[in-house]
């Protein structure tokens, strides 16, 4: 069955960025999350990396959260305060609407509290952790460019209040703008966040396009800009995906260490209403469920510019068992928690299917799931393979600034790595070329790119067009980067 949107706002299509060669690199971080850099490739691929060590961090134990948490909220920094905030959305059937923005603080990204805010009153107490009533469907963020009084931000929706900036000083009472940023009721979670690079914020709604849910863009040059009417289309349902699939949240974000790196984490829905597959619905509706019915999870999709999106079919956080829970429902969020040569990740997941609403009238707990951390390599989102039995890759010409050529790789314990530099031509540079280069061997995120006699100095090239040739056995290549420092 196709959903009716409750606004159903005009979609455009927007064009794959072109880049132009050679590509200015500067000393900056080149993750391989496409081919765009790359002109040749033999024996190799690319392939998505889902995260690791996945545990269960915050549940629904709270009286205001006795219908679970939903698959909407996100993770910031607050350098002022030297703490990472967690906004999430439970649920409470005791009361209208019966969601909530609440917040949970955390030292280190690993173990969370649920503070007493005093800010919002439920039931005649305010000793709770809620930070906004009858809300859920935006992401907050820290506003580089605000006043003091307006330091933290979210740009969220309802059906009656339609799309709307609310703003606090302190991430805890938030006021909201009597003014609606746009008429659109996104009807899922609003992924925004500030882009230093292009000097813009980006905004990722929810938009309904030939009938299913999708993502749009908007770009704007303050948070309480309107919207446009006419939104581009970046992220929806196509050939590839099964009939009655759409995609539900998106998760979009910037990845912070590196210019031209985007990530996004769309959420394909399942659909089990289909008459071809309604018996999957069967078990849910015997129980007083939904025929809105199916399960979700996460995919991984990537972009240059934030406008032009790549989205792999390969689930980044799959259905499963996850810290002893069976997870129907896994909804990346958006933020990262960046440790050392890790990130830390945060997905939503049920229990239970999309439509199982019974289940929700329950107590809350540990057995409704609830907000899990997961662990990812640093650029290590997607890898370029190197078959076993050896291949090749070469990239387009660009330009960098530093002395030292630096990999991140895991070449595993049969595996080997080695790099060439080469002119714009694609002729070896004399003293660089692959005979040259020292074998790599083992797990680096930074690993010196070093050729005869441990010469690791190319800053002789630094500025001019010249391209990589990686020559790899068993090897996954995460990014490159160029950087002035010596060697350690």
């Amino acid at each position: 069955m196709r959903r009716s949107p409750c606004f159903l706002i005009a979609v455009v299509a927007w064009a794959w960025p072109v880049w132009t060669e050679p590509v200015d690199l500067g000393s900056d971080r080149h993750l391989f999350l496409d081919t765009s850099l790359i002109e040749q490739l033999e024996q190799a691929a690319l392939t998505v990396n889902p995260p690791r060590n996945v545990d269960l961090v915050l549940i629904a134990d709270r009286p205001w959260e006795r219908g679970g948490i939903t698959g909407y909220g996100n993770v910031l920094y607050d350098p002022a305060l030297g703490e990472y905030r967690l906004y999430y959305v439970p649920v409470s059937w005791d009361v209208s609407p019966g969601f909530c923005y609440a917040l949970a603080i955390s030292k280190d990204g690993e173990h969370w509290e649920k503070p007493s805010l005093g800010a919002v009153e439920w039931k005649g107490t305010t000793d709770n952790n809620i930070v906004i009533w009858g809300q859920r469907e935006g992401t907050v963020l820290l506003d580089p460019n605000a006043p003091p009084e307006r330091r933290y931000a979210i740009i969220s929706s309802n059906p009656e209040l339609k799309t709307r900036l609310f703003t606090s000083p302190d991430g805890i009472h938030f006021t909201m703008d009597e003014r609606p940023i746009s008429a659109l009721h996104s009807d899922s979670q609003i992924s925004t966040f500030w882009d230093a690079d292009q000097h813009c914020y980006f905004h990722f709604p929810r938009l309904v396009h030939e009938g299913f849910r999708a993502t749009g863009v908007v770009t704007t040059n303050s948070l309480d800009q309107a919207w446009p009417q006419d939104i581009p289309l970046v992220l929806s349902r196509d050939a590839q995906d099964p009939p009655e699939l759409d995609l539900y949240t998106n998760a979009c974000q910037k990845y912070p260490l590196a210019r031209g790196a985007y990530v996004g984490f769309p959420a394909p829905y399942y659909h089990y209403n289909p008459e071809a597959r309604s018996y999957l619905n069967a078990p849910t509706l015997a129980k007083g469920g939904k025929t809105n019915d199916g399960t979700i999870e996460s995919q991984l999709a990537v972009s240059r510019d934030g406008r032009g999106w790549t989205r792999y079919r390969t689930p980044y956080i799959a259905l499963g068992n996850y810290d002893g829970l069976d997870v129907k429902i896994a909804q990346m969020v958006p933020g990262f928690v960046l440790k050392d040569n890790k990130i830390y990740q945060y997905f939503m997941g049920y229990t239970f299917t999309h439509g199982d609403t019974q289940v929700r009238y329950g107590q809350g707990g540990r057995e409704l799931g609830g907000v899990f951390r997961a662990e990812q390599r640093v650029d290590g989102f997607v890898s370029l393979d190197f078959a076993y039995e050896g291949g090749t890759a070469t990239t387009k010409p660009f330009t960098f600034a530093g002395q030292r050529l630096l990999l991140n790789l895991n070449t595993s314990a049969s595996g080997q790595a080695q790099v060439a530099m080469l002119d714009e031509s694609g002729n070896e540079l004399p003293g660089f070329g692959l005979a040259d280069s020292r074998i790599i061997n083992g797990d680096y995120p930074d690993a010196t790119a070093a050729w005869k006699d441990g010469q690791w100095n190319v800053s002789a090239w630094e500025g001019k067009p010249v391209r990589l040739r990686f020559v790899c056995r068993g090897t996954k290549l995460y990014s490159f980067r160029f950087a002035a420092a010596s060697p350690k």
